[in-house]
This record gives C-alpha cells, structure tokens and sequence, in this order.
C-alpha cells in the first residue's frame, strides 16, 4: 500500500471524528444546559438539529483553514493543540454571530460557552485517539515496506545535508532518502550517490516520489538546468530549499511589472492588527493585575524583608521604533554590588538573592510588566526588550537587530516558548524574532500564550 493511500484513511477517520466530535459537543452542552442545571427549560430537538449542522460545518471550515487535513506532516501535540483551540475559539465566535443574528429564538450564554469548552476537549481527544493508533500502524508497516515516500536530495551544502538529517533522525512519517544527485563532490554520509545525465533520468532510478534541492552551492547555469528540468517532473512532488536565513520565512513576494521581488523589512501591523492587539494587551493585563494582586502584595513583602533596597527594579529598555523606556521587575538582585560592565546575566551571578533566584526561575519578577503593558511601552506579546547598551553592541554584530524595533517588546514571545531565554545565543533568538514579526497574526499571539502557560514560566535558562 502506498503512502497517499494510507493518507486518505486518515483522512476521512478525522473527517468523521470531528463531525462525531463537534455533535457530541453540543449535544452536552445542550443537554446539561437545558434539561439538568437550574433554570433550564426544555428546547425542540428541531432547534438542536439545525444548529448542529451550522457547528459541523463551521468545523471543517476552520479546520481545513488551519491545516489539520493536511497529511503531509505529523504535527506535534503542542502544535495540533494550538491549531484546535483557534478552530474551537473560531467556531464558538461564528456560532454566536450566525445565531443571534439569524434565529428568533435565543440559547442562552452558558450553553455556547460549554459547547466551546467540549467542543475544544473532544476535538483534541480524538485527534489523539486518531494520530496515536495510526502512528504505531505507520511506523510498524513503514518499516516492513508495505508503503513510504522515496526522496532524492538534489545539490550539497549545508542545508540539504540538514535536511537529510531529519529525515533519517525520524522514520515514523514514511519517508526514506533513497539517493544524492549532482552532489559536486561533497557528498552525505550513507547516501547513494545517483549518477545520471538529467534530473529525469535520476528520478527514474531512485524510483523518487519526492525531489528536494538546494541550489545554493550550485553555479547559475546548474541551477537553472536543474530547476528547469524540474519543472517537467508530473509524478513527484518537488520542494526547493530557499537560500536564505530561516527568520526570512514569511517574507512578502510580490511582482514589480512583472519582476518578482522579495520585501526584506516590509513588514506592516494592519490598523485593525493594532486595535486586536492593543485591546487584548489592556484587557489581559488589566485582569492579570485585578487577579494576581494577592500574589503581588505577598511578593512586594517577600522582597522588602529578605534584602535591602526597593520592592521594584526599573531599568531601561527599548521597544518599538528604538524608544526607551523604564521596564519594572520584582527587585531580584542586592543593590549593594555593582554590575560592572552591562552584560546578559549568567548563571549563579552572586548578585541575585534567594527569594530573587525562586522570582527568576519562575518568571514572578516579570509580572510588575502588566503595568508597562497598560502604560502602552509593552505588549504581552513580541520580543523581549535589551537595554540600550547592549543593543548598540547588538546591532553591529547582529545582521537583522534592528527589525526587532518594527514590534513594542513583549513580556514573552516566540523565542522565550521555544527555550531562549537568559544568557542563551542571541543569534538563534532574533532568528526566532524576526520569524514571529514576518508572521505575526493574533492568532500566533494566541499560540505563544498557551505555550507560555505551558511551558514558558519555568525555564532552565531563566536565571
């Protein structure tokens, strides 16, 4: 069996399972609304019968739209999770609008808000239930044969050889490098080298469903052969990998009378963007600081009687368009011991106290930022602010630095949630700053705030 036929069983159990999913949802939420919590009143399955089907196709709507058909990839849980909550939160929005607006008849509050809460719950449950029976079966039958995915690298260099990488690291989605062609010389450890007179002619004998190249140590003749003669390729698929930097994904390309252009620092907040993204920081902060004021009061007292010096630390820093402001922080640090020269913090730094170590390791020394947040120098989300001596040091030496400047510096962000943090390789975190700025939506906004509840307070670099 193939691959591209395994991957419509698949397909169509989701399909299924999501429809199963989201009618199950609602009929929870209609029932315990309705007929078991006080105050309900029976309602006319008729009523029930129609909204359902609005739910099920507001559901693959969504669904497809945020690439959970997609079968090319197995998607991480993190990843699913987050894509499933933006459907569930997608479809409870919709939901309410089409049916406030389009029946006389009126459900109350309670009930759209348990339909999104199941909705969310049994989507995410099943899709496990799914990916993890298929996955053994996948891994199982892949490697006894019964279907994959032959690939043929095309071209050398580093990202090809990247590529290969983490292909052979995990087999589980059925893919198998079968050869290298038009390696010049610098070939992959463990891959056949194909010889043949055209990319056709190497397709035909690694029998490859999928071409991948890299024309980045190719000379300008070879790559326009060898992309030429891709073009003729109708039974494979074929990917090219860009010869630019990963924070570059994202990049507009666009045509100028008919010459494709790519826009390096076109990057742009839509006006609405602005409006979504400063009322959710208003409001969000506003809550956090109404919420957590216990905690803030108990930490203020931890502070001030284990060491001597203010409750707050105020520091400046820099955010959107290179202004500076003064960024607040529980104090963490003896006020009696000079920093030297400004630095990154690194580990076990004598400066930082006890009470300072726990703040900073649990990342309650950030939380005095919601006042920065209403205050408008902040956002809860983007990328992480420096101070201004460090960042003259930075854009010298950091190709790209200053694009940061394009977003308000955040409390957390895209490379905080994926282990960046503290005196951890500057280079690698713009790459993923950039990379959040050139993709920016509210709803990746979103992502980075599950992820920060989910992984982001406690870090092993935070210190």
């Amino acid at each position: 069996m193939r691959i591209k036929d395994y991957r419509k069983r698949i397909l169509g159990l989701r399909i299924f399972s999501d429809i199963l999913a989201t009618i199950l949802a609602w009929a929870l939420a209609f029932f315990l609304r309705f007929y078991v919590l006080p105050g309900g009143r029976g309602k006319p399955i008729e009523l029930f019968a129609v909204l359902a089907v609005f739910a099920c196709a507001f559901t693959l709507f969504f669904c497809n739209r945020q690439g959970l058909y997609s079968c090319n990839e197995i998607s991480t849980f993190a990843k699913e999770a987050s894509n499933i909550f933006k459907v569930s939160l997608y479809v409870f929005l919709l939901f309410v609008c089409v049916y406030y607006y389009l029946f006389v008849e009126k459900v109350s509050r309670l009930a759209l808000l348990l339909f999104f809460a199941f909705h969310f719950l049994f989507l995410l449950i099943s899709r496990r239930l799914i990916n993890a029976s298929f996955e053994k079966r996948f891994k199982e039958r892949g490697k006894r044969g019964l279907f994959y995915q032959r690939i043929l690298l095309v071209g050398s260099g580093s990202s090809i050889e990247e590529y290969c990488s983490a292909v052979t690291h995990d087999d589980t989605d059925g893919r198998t490098v079968e050869g290298q062609y038009f390696g010049q010389g610098r070939t992959i450890d463990g891959i056949a080298q194909v010889q043949a007179a055209s990319l056709k002619e190497a397709v035909s004998k690694s029998k490859a469903d999928i071409v991948v190249i890299s024309t980045s140590e190719m000379s300008y003749t070879d790559s326009q052969r060898i992309l030429n003669e891709s073009l003729d390729l109708f039974g494979q698929k074929v990917f090219l990998i860009p010869s630019i930097p990963k924070s570059y994904v994202g990049t507009e390309l666009s045509m100028y009378r008919g010459i494709p252009i790519i826009g390096i620092n076109s990057f742009e907040m839509s006006p609405l963007g602005r409006i979504f993204k400063r009322t959710f920081d208003v409001v969000s902060c506003s809550l956090g600081v109404l919420l957590l004021s216990p905690l803030f009061l108990f930490i203020s007292i931890l502070v001030k009687t284990t060491s001597k010096g203010p409750v707050f630390f105020r520091q400046k820093r820099v955010t959107r368009d290179g202004k500076v402001f003064e960024m607040l922080k529980f104090r963490s640090m003896r006020i009696d011991m000079p920093e030297g020269d400004p630095h990154l913090t690194p580990e076990n730094d004598p400066r930082v106290t006890k009470i300072g170590k726990f703040l900073r390791k649990t990342s309650l020394d950030e939380i005095p930022q919601f006042f920065n947040v209403i205050g408008g120098s902040m956002s809860l989300i983007g990328p992480r602010p420096e101070r201004p001596e460090l960042e003259e040091r930075f854009i010298k030496t950091i190709p790209g630095y200053n694009m940061r400047h394009k977003m308000k510096a955040g409390i957390s962000g895209w490379a905080q949630v994926n282990g960046l943090r503290g005196n951890t390789s500057i280079e690698k975190r713009i790459d993923y700053d950039l990379y959040y700025i050139r993709n920016w939506s509210f709803g990746f906004d979103m992502k980075i705030v599950i992820f920060t509840f989910l992984k982001g307070f406690i870090n092993k670099n935070a210190y």
